[in-house]
């Protein structure tokens, strides 16, 4: 049997407004005991909620290895239809960094506003996406 690879530089979806992105470095890190070997993104920590206008509010954080000076730069917005004929959203928090195995990973919030989010949205998956194409695993966010 014969496996196709893809190789996918751009993150899928459409980018969302600058105007709807807040992005900061937090005074905070992590540190592990050992090393990793691995280079693969962390999943983002995500909160969403609606606002009182119906619009859909979200607050990532993700954590980068202190040694990379990262360009965060776009969340990019993507739909889907579930198996239960629902809609999930997508978002891909978009960074340019060397990929490094670290210790010690410094926290980024990156905050963002959907407008007029599709009515039978019961969930969103937010990946953090480098652009040499290595994506982290996606943090499902159930919305209530």
């Amino acid at each position: 049997m014969e496996v196709t690879t893809l190789s996918v530089s751009n993150p899928p979806g459409q980018p969302l407004a600058q105007s709807n992105l807040k992005i900061r470095k937090l005074e905070a890190q992590i540190n592990f005991a050992f090393n990793s070997t691995s280079i693969k993104p962390f999943s983002p920590l995500v909160q969403a909620s609606f606002g009182i206008t119906g619009d859909l509010q979200i607050s990532a954080v993700v954590y980068l290895a202190s040694c990379e000076s990262p360009q965060l730069s776009a969340v990019n917005q993507e739909s889907i239809i579930l198996n239960s004929d629902k809609t999930q959203l997508n978002f891909f928090i978009v960074y340019d960094a060397l990929e490094k195995s670290n210790q010690t990973f410094d926290a980024y919030r990156i905050d963002f506003i959907v407008k007029n989010p599709p009515k039978d949205l019961v969930q969103i998956q937010t990946f953090l996406w480098g652009k040499e194409s290595m994506a982290s695993g996606g943090t499902i966010t159930v919305l209530n």
